[in-house]
């Protein structure tokens, strides 16, 4: 590498690398993206539609977020393949007793499997893939996956202005619109000059924040101002198997087993949620079957047996769903997950449908079930809260 380009990286570095590192809203130098009451749900996520309309336009790049081998056997054409695993990273967990690293009974360092890429990452991420900070990004998966979501929340975080993920991804594409897809792989031309990180958004939050906005002296309730959301399957939640899957009404009663639910492989994870948590069902809160206007009836997706194809609800209807459990605009919002990728798409629906200050933990889950306990506090069963 050229010493101007070791130079300039260097630079790019040292001007965002303090940004980023203040992960938390709370820190005084963090700050959330620009606000207007004229945000809508379309400054985040792309129809299809949208999508035919202006994928030939110039510096206009679509990212495949799926494995290769399903990039290879059709994608939307002209998309490039970047895997989803390439848009996250595992990160060696710190003790916040010690300052070192945790370890597992073999003595080597616990790590998360899912982090934000550092800025040095994202860099060379998009300078490879021959993204500018002016090129119009637009990421997909899956109908409701949220690998798509994902690359869409990173480049937001990192102040990416132009950067969407698709509504309904290839299964709108091909299952409802009859779009063709193509097998022609796509291989981009590499930026002569590194990825310019201007600014950083901050629509992130760690460990450390969300423990901060439990109230320990007055019943582990959340702090006035503050909701945590839990985006997760009612099994995930309440720790223990349930009757209502994932995707289904989740309002009534549910029935437990007594087998705890662990979704993380990590030495010592807990199963169970944040108390005060708000339960919101990732799919079953935002999503909604595509219907036919000619038959009124679900789309069957051909590329997931027994799925319908699944679209955003209206912005109104998703908003009722968050009002009515008290995630209002008037709080700061902290999402979770299992790994900061479900919670990623509701921060960005959130951020379209107007919140100031809205953030994902994307440690979630993974980190938050192998912290200690003292500092880090789990609870099981069903203790859904609704309301403010």
């Amino acid at each position: 590498m050229r010493l101007r380009t070791v130079i300039t990286m260097l630079s790019i570095l040292a001007a965002t690398t303090g940004a980023a590192s203040l992960s938390g809203c709370n820190s005084s130098s963090a700050t959330a993206g620009d606000y207007s009451e004229s945000i809508q749900l379309s400054d985040y996520f792309k129809s299809t539609e949208w999508v035919a309309q202006n994928k030939e336009s110039a510096n206009f790049v679509i990212i495949d977020t799926r494995p290769v081998a399903a990039y290879n056997a059709g994608h939307i054409p002209g998309a490039i393949t970047i895997p989803r695993n390439e848009f996250y990273f595992p990160r060696k967990v710190i003790d916040p007793k010690t300052g070192r690293y945790k370890l597992k009974a073999d003595n080597t360092p616990l790590e998360i499997a899912y982090d934000i890429p550092t800025p040095a990452e994202l860099i060379d991420i998009l300078t490879r893939n021959g993204i500018t900070p002016d090129t119009t990004v637009v990421s997909y998966d899956n109908d409701t996956s949220s690998y798509g979501g994902r690359v869409a929340w990173v480049l937001k975080t990192y102040a990416h202005a132009k950067a969407y993920t698709i509504d309904g991804g290839i299964d709108k594409w091909k299952d409802v619109d009859g779009r063709a897809l193509s097998t022609t792989p796509v291989s981009p031309t590499p930026s002569t000059k590194p990825y310019k990180i201007a600014s950083y958004n901050n629509y992130r939050i760690n460990k450390a924040d969300l423990a901060a906005v439990i109230d320990t002296a007055n019943g582990n309730q959340t702090k006035a101002g503050y909701v945590i959301s839990d985006v997760r399957t009612p099994s995930e939640y309440t720790g223990f198997g349930t009757t209502v899957p994932s995707g289904t009404a989740s309002t009534g009663a549910w029935t437990l087993n007594s087998t705890p639910f662990i979704y993380s492989s990590n030495p010592g994870a807990r199963p169970g949620h944040i108390p005060y948590g708000k339960f919101s069902d990732y799919e079953s809160a935002v999503f909604t079957d595509y219907l036919n206007p000619a038959t009124g009836l679900p789309v069957a997706s051909t590329l997931q047996v027994g799925r319908n194809v699944k679209v955003l609800k209206s912005a109104a209807d998703i908003q009722a769903h968050f009002n009515s459990l008290g995630i209002t605009k008037d709080k700061i919002v902290y999402n979770f997950c299992e790994g900061g990728f479900r919670s990623g798409v509701y921060t960005l629906i959130q951020l379209g449908l107007g919140y100031k200050n809205v953030y994902n933990y994307d440690g979630s889950w993974n980190e938050w079930s192998i912290l200690e306990p003292e500092l880090y506090l789990v609870v099981t069963g069903d203790g859904r809260i609704s309301g403010p």
